[in-house]
């Protein structure tokens, strides 16, 4: 065969969707980028198997290649435009054990176990099928009872704000597919997120007394991004903690969750976060003073101090770590919101200067296994 053909004829064929050809790091992206990014991985197969061939073989698997790249082109552009494009779980069937449905427009969505029973609100596993096809893995979130539809309002008024203009920071957000109600009670289908929370990444047995710090920079350059963004929008997170940063080792990204206790133009609107302090929460947060990107910029840096096996009562950098990471990380804590960073993107840029003065830029992989 064709040394050019033979390659590209195995990897169309031996493809059993889309995502297996085009490549999926299992992020949401705004439609028209994700279309973009397809199409640049389309154009180089389509260039080969396209051509006309003199051999009859390689004709006739140039032929048989092209048709099959076409119907995974196609199918690819309408989970694009369902924003299902490399969901969790494609493929797969429901397990048995998920019996009870529900549909919303037409999609249907069978509840599997619960996740998680909190006092106000419970999650639940789902698996979506669309026309009868299985699409995928997906979280319900749902309202306990009709007095605590505010909580989900609340989440869904913040993603709606976050996700209302198409910017790559989307791959850093919960994106809800679906809204219900049940009961009475207000719910929402949000894609399914894997990865690892930070409590657990400390917990783990390479990580315990701490983060390597080259790793602790790239998951602050993605939460950094994501709270650029997020304040621009006029909203605060407020509540950063271990469990609402989500990191996604593979394909280095990290999501901001937990948005429900979000609040828009504090400043003006008077909102506060109704999530109780913990050691990460900025002063003004727990004593309900003047909340604003300075609070998020605070909690972060503890965070981020706390991931590199620091002292978060003293803000005390482990030894080891380079020189302009102490002093660097020690401005966004400062107790006094006044003395402390108020642009996330500036702080960004200032991290972005330290690393690259540091260390030239490779892929790191994180060890959780």
């Amino acid at each position: 065969m064709d040394a050019d053909l033979q390659p590209i004829h195995e990897k169309v064929m031996q493809a059993t969707g889309p995502e297996d050809l085009f490549g999926s790091e299992d992020v949401v992206l705004p439609a028209q980028t994700l279309l973009g990014y397809l199409e640049k991985k389309y154009r180089p197969l389509k260039d080969v198997t396209s051509q006309a061939y003199q051999d009859p073989e390689d004709l006739e698997a140039s032929r048989d290649a092209d048709q099959k790249l076409e119907r995974l082109y196609a199918l690819a552009q309408q989970r694009i435009g369902n924003h299902v494009y490399g969901i969790e779980g494609r493929g797969r069937l429901k397990p048995p054990y998920a019996t009870r449905c529900f549909d919303v427009g037409p999609n249907r969505y069978f509840l599997g176990t619960k996740l998680w029973d909190g006092e106000h609100i419970s999650l639940h596993e789902a698996f979506m099928e669309r026309d009868g096809v299985s699409v995928g893995e997906v979280v319900i979130k749902v309202a306990k009872d009709p007095s605590h539809n505010h909580i989900v309002d609340a989440e869904v008024r913040n993603l709606d704000i976050l996700h209302n203009k198409p910017v790559p920071q989307w791959k850093h957000l919960p994106y809800i597919m679906d809204r219900f109600q049940s009961g009475g009670r207000q719910g929402i289908v949000q894609r399914k997120i894997s990865g690892h929370p930070l409590s657990e990444i400390r917990r783990h047995r390479a990580h315990k007394n701490g983060l390597d710090r080259k790793h602790m920079v790239w998951i602050m350059d993605r939460c950094l991004s994501c709270l650029g963004y997020v304040h621009r929008q006029r909203l605060v997170h407020g509540a950063l903690d271990p469990e609402r940063i989500i990191v996604q080792a593979r394909s280095h990204n990290a999501l901001i969750v937990g948005w429900s206790a979000a609040v828009y133009e504090p400043a003006r609107s008077g909102e506060r976060t109704a999530v109780p302090a913990g050691d990460f929460t900025a002063p003004e947060v727990r004593d309900r003073g003047n909340i604003g990107p300075w609070s998020d910029i605070y909690s972060l840096g503890k965070l981020m101090i706390w991931l590199l096996g620091g002292d978060i009562s003293t803000n005390q950098i482990p030894e080891g770590i380079e020189e302009p990471w102490a002093p660097f990380l020690q401005s966004l804590v400062a107790e006094d919101y006044l003395k402390r960073p108020t642009d996330a993107w500036e702080v960004h840029q200032q991290e972005c200067t330290i690393k690259d003065k540091l260390w030239k830029r490779t892929y790191l992989h994180l060890d959780m296994s």
